[in-house]
């Protein structure tokens, strides 16, 4: 070790002042002869420097020590000997007797730290241990060097130590302050990321769509943050398939054990892990994977493979782990679990309470996502049981429908469309909208629909239709109402179709008809707007009839594409401009209805949108 100024002259001090007193009387002898005066002198000079080594001795409270190195006998002072616990002149000077004295995990170090200074014939420093005849531990710093005759060869070593156990308290127990800050800081830090991650749950829960997503996104979060793996698994309903994610930092481990996953499944009947915690609802926690955890997990996995599978659980270093129940109103629908593997971190009961408050929000969330889903599917099937399975071929005309449901879909939506054929050269086109959604705007659907066609086969005229169906809703006592737009379409000639509209509260079928060379295409409205369908008794609306030609385009739609919110609004013209930009080139209907979509997606995303869209787009070829 390195040694510092103040050490070396210490030591040399020593080391001077005591060869000059042990050759002081063979100087008197061998010069006899010289001035008596000289001896004096030199005899003052030596006693002087003894004084003034004694006296930093005694104020330092330093003990000093000479090893002989051909008698093995080491002296010590006084003080040296009160410095390792001994009473005065106890010290029997043998270097059994000082290595008994010191700490027992400090004797390889301190004797590795001698030898040393005697083979490189230098000097050394070093802090160790000494336990005191009453047991009590103190600290010491030893400072020496070795003696030399004139050929350099090692005599042995002198020196002096001091007690510093205050400042090595005193530096222990700031340690022990800045470990116990670190440790607080680490909670606070620690409790701080458990909030967090329970509100990223709250957001996900809020910004996902279905409960497979809000699985992913969830397992995702908590790693590593909870856990170096983390794996849901979810069961809809008793008996159900149970649905499971599984996240890792890494995703071809994540994949890895996804494929082991799928080849050794697990038995539903196991005592342990995710299957016991489905059948009881009971955490099931441990704190340090062992051996024998191992063994009795391999054993529930079938088909049992024992020698193929325990060098895969060798891999996954497992550590410690958390398994909890997921509850929610419905009982007990899931479980999840949190893995500590690579990172060696070993849980605690705080991740225990944090595991199952975030199951708690977890499983609310997911089985919620999981009714809205249902919801939405129970909805989307009904809405396409309301409208039309297929949509008749009609020579010498492309037709197009749209369905778009805004927002999430989870309930039955209000607007419906239908063509259907009348006679033998004449088709009927509908698109309504019924006030409000659910299951009664569903039945007021069906019998405007049916009544529709009904009344249309029956061969009544477009308004006599359209009082059919007035007379129809109101007598169905629902309390609702509907918008019909009510057209037909019948051939003239070749490339000549006669369309006959009426209007029943609804927005007005817009017609784009070709331009004259060199001008641009414009479109307008066909005729007038009516009442209400089904709140008064008699309604009034007035039918127009329009001759169709060769690339003649009609667009029929309900109030969902221009009746949104501002500033996204249309008017009227803003109206006629769009639907005549998404008929100016040669296209089919359903090339105008794409643009249209498009149209409308850009004002406002549709799932953005406070109501739903039908349109309805014939062409004249």
């Amino acid at each position: 070790m390195a040694e510092s100024s103040d050490s070396t002259a210490a030591v040399s001090i020593v080391a001077r002042s005591r060869i000059a007193l042990d050759a002081l009387p063979r100087a008197i002898t061998a010069g006899a002869a010289d001035d008596a005066s000289d001896i004096d002198v030199l005899h003052q000079r030596t006693t002087d420097l003894a004084e003034h080594l004694l006296l930093a001795l005694s104020a330092g409270q330093l003990g000093t020590w000479r090893w002989d190195k051909a008698t093995g006998v080491t002296l010590w002072d006084e003080e040296m000997e009160r410095l390792f616990g001994l009473e005065p002149g106890t010290f029997d000077g043998t270097y059994e007797a000082w290595v008994a004295l010191l700490h027992p995990d400090d004797v390889g170090r301190s004797l590795g730290i001698l030898e040393r200074a005697v083979e490189e014939n230098g000097s050394y420093t070093t802090e160790h241990r000494v336990v005191w005849p009453d047991g009590s531990v103190h600290w010491i710093l030893g400072r020496g060097k070795t003696v030399n005759d004139a050929d350099g060869n090692v005599l042995g070593t002198i020196g002096c130590s001091s007690d510093v156990t205050d400042r090595k308290l005193a530096e222990a127990a700031a340690a022990r302050r800045v470990r116990e800050a670190e440790a607080v800081a680490a909670r606070e830090r620690l409790q701080r990321e458990r909030l967090e991650f329970l509100g990223v749950i709250n957001d996900l829960a809020q910004r996902t769509s279905g409960h497979l997503e809000l699985m992913r996104a969830v397992a995702s979060a908590a790693v590593p943050r909870l856990g170096d793996w983390c794996s849901i698994h979810y069961r809809s309903a008793p008996g159900a398939n149970l649905e499971r994610v599984l996240a890792h930092v890494d995703p071809a481990k994540q994949q890895w054990a996804s494929d082991l996953r799928d080849r050794y499944p697990v038995d539903t009947s196991s005592p342990v892990g995710v299957p016991a915690v489905l059948r009881t609802g009971k955490v099931q926690f441990v704190k340090r994977v062992d051996a024998a955890g191992l063994t009795q997990a391999i054993e529930t996995l079938r088909p049992l493979d024992a020698a193929a599978i325990q060098p895969v659980v060798d891999a996954l270093q497992l550590t410690s782990v958390i398994t909890v129940p997921l509850v929610s109103k419905r009982g007990i629908v899931g479980a999840m679990q949190f893995v500590s593997a690579e990172s060696g971190r070993e849980y605690d009961e705080s991740d225990v309470a944090l595991a199952e408050a975030a199951a708690g929000r977890v499983a609310e969330s997911i089985d919620n996502a999981w009714l809205v889903e249902q919801q939405r599917e129970i909805a989307l099937t009904l809405q396409a049981a309301l409208l039309p399975a297929s949509i008749p071929e009609i020579p010498g005309i492309t037709l197009a429908v749209r369905y778009w449901a805004a927002g999430e879909v989870t309930e039955v939506g209000g607007d419906f469309y239908d063509v259907f054929q009348v006679a033998a050269r004449s088709w009927a086109i509908v698109v309504g909208d019924v006030c409000g959604t659910g299951p009664t705007a569903a039945a007021v659907t069906a019998i405007a629909r049916h009544t529709i066609r009904a009344a249309a086969t029956h061969g009544a005229t477009a308004t006599e239709v359209l009082d059919w169906v007035n007379e129809a809703i109101r007598a169905s006592g629902g309390g609702l109402f509907c918008t019909v737009a009510y057209a037909t379409l019948e051939h003239l000639a070749d490339d000549t179709w006669s369309f006959t509209s009426v209007a029943g509260g609804h927005p007005l079928p817009i017609v784009v008809e070709p331009a004259a060379t060199g001008g641009e295409a414009e479109a307008r409205m066909l005729g007038e707007h009516g009442t209400l369908i089904g709140v008064l008794p008699t309604i009034k609306v007035e039918a127009t009839t329009t001759v169709l030609r060769s690339g003649a385009t009609v667009v029929i739609h309900t109030d969902g594409v221009n009746d949104v919110r501002p500033p996204h609004e249309l008017d009227d013209a803003q109206l006629r401009t769009m639907v005549a930009e998404a008929a100016s080139a040669p296209a089919t209907a359903d090339v105008v209805a794409e643009r249209l979509g498009a149209a409308i997606t850009a004002i406002l995303p549709i799932p953005e949108r406070g109501d739903d869209v039908a349109v309805v787009v014939l062409r004249i070829d």
